[in-house]
């Protein structure tokens, strides 16, 4: 076995040695490659050679000749026969084996194949011979500009385009004219891409798709693609081991056939050299299921009505017949069904193609090129890698030209139009502008695409103004033929122009438009220029009002301004147009109108139009005194492209000085910083929020920044700056007048960071906050925690520290965050051990005893600190063994006021006891406030609730507990469950038995009777109580708090004899069927009560009366009710019923001239004491409280039913003793 096994190796290396050798002696000679042709003929060889020619080979391989050694070993003779089954199996190990040998091998094997099977070896060698065939007639391809011989290779041309597997509608396609800018290409994203090589793989079903329709507009490259298929095809790099033949159907040439009404067979329909019918009819016969129809442009097809309804069968696809006849029967299957399709069409005949083709069936659509598409298109056309960067860097800045670009004929003509202009002047000095570029690209088009034209160029360009200003007035990028033809003759000739099919009901109608929307909108603009028609100027810039970013005729008035630039004008003449100079005064007049209407506005895409607009119009004398009106540009929350800052750059460069500059979240890239820079260091104030900046990139921050100005925001976004970095940038702003709120993305956080920040915070001014935090998804292991931020709140010092943490469910760090207060800065020493404790709580993050422990130590050293005074806690839940951590760090720590935990937004589960817990400390009174935070979706069933109890001191960690379990029974129901309800009872029922309770603050969404009985309960049953106070209010998904409802059901109840409250919240205003549902509180019905938070005091009656009468006049309110009259109660003595004073109205004595009053007390009242004090002393009243009370006894004389002072207002007890 050993010597059997070394004579195997050396017989490989032998044979590896002969074949190289032969390989480097032959290939310089030989035109074809015996290696090219096995590998081409892989799929050939695979499915012909039998049993009997397999062994015949490998006998053959294994033998030596006079010039080289075997081909093949023994064992692995014995690896393919022993290791493969199927006959195909093992012929194609032989081949792949033997192809992998080398030239000489691979020789070897076709002159044994030609010896053995002269018909395989016959049949292979004409394959090889159309496929070099195919190479030959489809590897260049002649461009519209293109002189004889002047073709260019496909590969030099050719790019990928975008492919969609989904169906599309009409609207969807509509829209993709109006996209603009990058717009269109991010929106394309959405859609589900697919590959060529991808066409015919399995659907969802599993089942192998039989026919495949390639879609797209006209223009496109849906022929180019075909020819591309293939090239590829032929050369080996697509579909080889799928189909053996694939036949190119032109359906130009297949009109041509049927108009000269000969009857053929399927084989004539193929234009190929007629050397090669033989072996296509052959493998039409033997392997169908190995050929591949590819038909392109089925909507050229003059005769599909005879397709659809021929009355010729076509049964034998050997037979002649008519053209209609064996289209029909090939697309639906009826002759050669084995077969696969691939046929290509506009959109308008897809419907119709799809009726027509066999299943399983696949339907796509070319959209053109993706943005990255465009970019390579740019690079192959070019091929000067340096003119391509200049080129497409001019088209990315005007974002209309760009998107249009997505079109692949458009994109060759910008390309040509580019090319040509880079060879004569590389700066392109005059194409500054869209509208200058839209009027070259224009010029260009005429020059060179519109020879043979039936109408003079001015003609034309009115003509085609007068069509685009029409669909603009109509808002309409389609056109009926006839609409066309009205103002164009022949408009199939215009290359400004895209004609396309629509099925109207049970027709097919020409339509056109435009290339794209901007096309439509510079040739409206065109128009009006032309027209010298000031009035009609006048009317196009006074119907934009006010600024509205959806409107149609901004864009036309962007352009109008670019036409009435001098250079413009000046080209124009050249097409040859009569220009208008007076139209520039009208513009010029406008556009400082609205300036000064829009200079305080907020409105960025206003601010954005308005700049667009001055630079098209590019007078620089005119763009510095509009500059000028400004006092503060700002730009917020929208992404500034390129374009955009150079339009932005150019404005600025106007302005002697510039006063105010702010760009929050603009998507400031790197690129876009160093365009700004000169702009951006000659401003007074300055904010500005960057995104992705490397340390290469800080001296052009630095740059930027300049020195002496007010910053009034730094946000270094995205980014992973070094300490380094973080050092220069701090030194940076440490140069300026004042700095306002800085935040740096950075790649660690260390002491040292903390300590420069810290540094930094002591010796500049900052008005707002400084920060330091890790690029979101950064490793963290080395990082102190992932943000520090210190923040100035009047005096005091506030320091934030967190810890992202990890995003398993176990992790007791994740969202862990520190928030301390101090009255003043802290030191270095401090700092540093508050990170360093902190820290330790990462290296314990799934051991909680270990987790605990460090805690615990972190929560008694800070209630160590002196000056500490105040803490909030970010944690991933809130347990009770946080909050009676806290409970412990407030009583411990004598200086803390206030101490807080938080959830992060998004973790507040089940598991927590709540949402939010806080503690605080006012004089000798202790406040504990618990919120569960519902959700504020009007479907919601879960709203949330917060309660607030003041304790005259601290209370037990018992107690803690018992109100937060409690309270966490609610989050398991839903609001209007019995549960819920039964939970909420229990509550307030154990809150009224606590002693020492004062004062509580209930917020529930809605006030329902059955809340207001809970609160009438609460108050008549807890007798320390000493306020009570309700809020109808909800927490939206931001934490922030929204009004609830107040519902008359809940009003009612609460103006008792014995109690009135004044409430907060929402209260439907209309007189009948008022709301009654929480979900109802945004509707406009529903307005924001005007009172204040009721509160329920205590006092004795008759120092009541004497408050509530003696301060001032009383004033019913709109309705004429007294209901909330407030009326306070001594709840410590008794309840609150027996405490209203009733008082008959003959205890009260007037004077004679009205100007006194004397009540006398209720000899049915009975105080606690009774003292002679309490049984007679009476109550004088003088002036204002006099007149008040006669009043109010007119006013309530008509409804009184007792004799007693005070009646009630309330519908069910009116005129009844209040």
């Amino acid at each position: 076995m050993a010597s059997s096994t070394q004579t195997d190796k050396q017989e490989v290396q032998h044979n590896v040695e002969a074949g190289a050798g032969a390989e480097s002696q032959t290939s310089a000679a030989s035109p074809a490659k015996a290696t090219d042709q096995v590998f081409n003929a892989r799929i050939e060889l695979i499915n012909k050679i039998g049993d009997a020619a397999l062994k015949d080979l490998l006998d053959g391989l294994q033998k030596p000749t006079t010039d080289m050694g075997p081909v093949i070993t023994k064992r692995e003779r014995n690896e393919i026969l022993q290791n493969h089954s199927v006959t195909e199996d093992q012929v194609t190990c032989l081949v792949d084996m033997v192809w992998k040998k080398g030239e000489r091998a691979c020789e070897r094997f076709l002159s044994l194949l030609k010896d053995k099977e002269p018909g395989v070896y016959d049949q292979q060698q004409m394959i090889l011979k159309l496929k070099e065939w195919i190479c030959s007639q489809y590897k260049t391809v002649q461009e519209y500009n293109s002189l004889p011989g002047q073709d260019v290779l496909l590969t030099d041309r050719y790019t990928d385009p975008l492919l969609v597997q989904q169906h599309r509608k009409q609207k969807e396609k509509e829209k993709e004219i109006r996209f603009r800018g990058a717009s269109l290409f991010s929106a394309r994203e959405a859609y589900q891409s697919t590959t060529v090589d991808q066409f015919f793989s399995p659907n969802d079903r599993g089942d192998i798709t039989k026919a495949v329709i390639l879609q797209g507009h006209s223009g496109h490259g849906k022929s180019f693609m075909a020819q591309k298929i293939m090239l590829d095809w032929a050369s080996g790099n697509l579909y080889q081991d799928r189909f053996e033949l694939i036949l190119h159907l032109r359906c130009k040439e297949l009109n041509q056939m049927s108009r000269e009404r000969n009857d053929r067979c399927v084989v004539d329909l193929v234009s190929y050299n007629k050397t090669f019918t033989p072996l296509i009819s052959e493998k039409l016969k033997d392997s169908p299921q190995k050929v591949l129809f590819l038909i392109d442009g089925f909507d050229e097809l003059r005769f599909t009505n005879e397709i659809n309804d021929s009355l010729v069968i076509c049964q034998d696809p050997f037979t002649p017949a008519p053209v209609e006849a064996i289209l029909s029967a090939l697309l639906k299957g009826t002759i050669l069904d084995d077969c696969f399709l691939l046929v290509t069409t506009r959109p308008t005949a897809a419907d119709t193609l799809s009726k027509l083709l066999k299943h399983p069936l696949r339907s796509t659509e070319t959209l053109g090129f993706s943005e990255k598409g465009v970019q390579e298109y740019f690079q192959r056309f070019c091929q000067d890698q340096q003119v391509a960067e200049k080129a497409l860097r001019s088209v990315k800045a005007t974002g209309t030209l760009f998107s249009s670009c997505s079109i692949p004929v458009i994109c060759w003509i910008v390309c040509t139009v580019f090319r040509e202009q880079l060879k004569e002047n590389a700066e392109m000095a005059e194409l500054e502008t869209t509208t200058s570029i839209f009027v070259h690209f224009v010029s260009t088009l005429l020059e060179h695409h519109c020879q043979g034209l039936s109408q003079p160029v001015p003609t034309l360009l009115r003509s085609l103004g007068q069509l685009a200003e029409r669909g603009m007035l109509e808002q309409q990028v389609l056109f009926e033929k006839g609409s066309v033809l009205s103002t164009v003759s022949d408009p199939a000739s215009v290359p400004f122009l895209c004609k396309f099919l629509m099925k109207k009901k049970v027709r097919l109608e020409e339509m056109f438009s435009f290339m794209h929307l901007s096309f439509q909108e510079f040739f409206t603009a065109l128009n009006y220029t032309s027209d010298q028609n000031d009035e009609k100027v006048n009317e196009l810039l006074g119907s934009v009002k006010e600024y509205d970013g959806k409107s149609y005729v901004l864009p036309v008035i962007q352009f109008l301004f670019g036409l009435s630039n001098k250079e413009v004008v000046q080209n124009l003449k050249e097409l040859p147009l009569p220009s208008t100079p007076s139209i520039r005064g009208q513009l010029e007049k406008w556009i400082l109108e609205l300036i000064e209407k829009s200079k305080d506005s907020k409105k960025s895409n206003e601010l954005l139009f308005i700049l667009h607009c001055l630079c098209e119009l590019h007078e620089e004398e005119f763009v510095r005194r509009a500059m000028e009106v400004w006092g503060k540009i700002t730009f917020a929350s929208i992404p500034l492209t390129t374009t955009d800052c150079s339009v932005l750059l150019y404005c600025l460069q106007r302005c002697p000085t510039i006063r105010s500059l702010e760009l929050n979240v603009c998507n400031i890239t790197a690129e876009k910083l160093r365009m700004l820079q000169p702009a951006l260091s000659r401003c007074e104030e300055l904010g500005l929020v960057v995104e992705e900046l490397s340390d290469a990139d800080v001296n052009d921050l630095i740059s930027a920044l300049g020195e002496g100005q007010i910053l009034s925001g730094l946000g270094v976004l995205k980014s992973s700056l070094s300490e380094e970095s973080v050092q220069q940038v701090l030194s940076a702003l440490s140069r300026q007048k004042s700095v306002g709120a800085v935040v740096l993305s950075v790649k660690t956080i260390t002491i040292t960071t903390a300590e420069r920040l810290l540094q930094f915070y002591k010796t500049t001014q900052i008005t707002e906050f400084v920060g330091v935090r890790l690029l979101e998804g950064a490793d963290t292991a080395e990082s102190l925690c992932s943000r520090v931020l210190m923040r100035r709140e009047e005096e005091d010092f506030h320091l934030v520290i967190a810890h992202s943490g990890g995003s398993s469910p176990e992790s007791e760090t994740s969202g862990l965050g520190l928030d301390l207060l101090f009255p003043s800065q802290i030191s270095d020493i401090i700092l540093r051990e508050i990170l360093h404790r902190f820290h330790r709580l990462r290296r314990f993050t799934y051991n909680i005893l270990l987790f605990d422990l460090c805690v615990d130590a972190l929560l008694s050293w800070l209630a160590s600190l002196p000056d500490l005074k105040g803490v909030i806690l970010h944690v991933s839940c809130l347990t009770e063994i946080w909050a009676t951590r806290i409970l412990q760090l407030i009583h411990t720590c004598h200086s803390l006021k206030r101490v807080e935990l938080h959830l992060p937004k998004g973790t507040d589960t089940a598991e927590s006891l709540c949402s939010r817990l806080l503690m605080r400390r006012e004089e000798e009174d202790f406040h504990l406030e618990i919120l569960h935070f519902g959700d504020s979706s009007p479907e919601s069933e879960t709203s949330g609730l917060g309660l607030q109890l003041l304790f005259p001191s601290q209370i037990s960690d018992i107690i803690l507990r018992e109100i937060l379990h409690r309270f966490h029974q609610l989050r398991r129901f839903t609001d209007k469950s019995q549960e819920h309800n039964e939970c909420v009872d229990a509550l307030l029922s154990w809150l009224a038995s606590l002693p020492d309770l004062k004062g509580v603050n209930l917020e529930v969404s809605c006030l329902t009777e059955i809340w207001a009985t809970r609160i009438l309960q609460l108050i008549h049953t807890c007798p320390s109580l000493k306020g009570v106070q309700f809020e109808a209010a909800v927490y939206d998904e931001s934490f922030e708090k929204e009004e609830g409802l107040l519902l008359e059901e809940g009003i009612c109840l609460l103006r008792r004899p014995d109690c009135t409250i004044t409430l907060t919240g929402k209260r439907c205003c209309k007189a009948t069927e008022k709301c009654t549902e929480f979900k109802d509180r945004n509707l406009s019905c529903n307005e924001l009560w005007k009172g204040s938070s009721s509160r329920v005091y205590l006092q004795e009656p008759c120092s009541l009366v004497r408050r509530s009468l003696g301060t001032a006049a009383l004033s019913p309110e709109p309705t004429g009710s007294f209901g909330l009259l407030a009326i306070h109660a001594d709840l410590n003595k008794r309840p609150a019923a027996s405490l209203i004073p009733h008082l008959p109205s003959d205890c009260c004595t007037f004077s004679s001239d009205a100007s006194t009053v004397t009540l006398h007390p209720n000899p049915a009242f009975l105080p606690n004491v009774l003292t002679d004090f309490h049984l007679s002393q009476s109550v004088k009243l003088h002036s204002l409280p006099v007149w008040a009370l006669s009043e109010y006894m007119r006013h309530t004389q008509p409804l009184r039913r007792s004799g007693r002072l005070f009646v009630c207002f309330d519908p069910g007890c009116l005129g009844q003793p209040l």
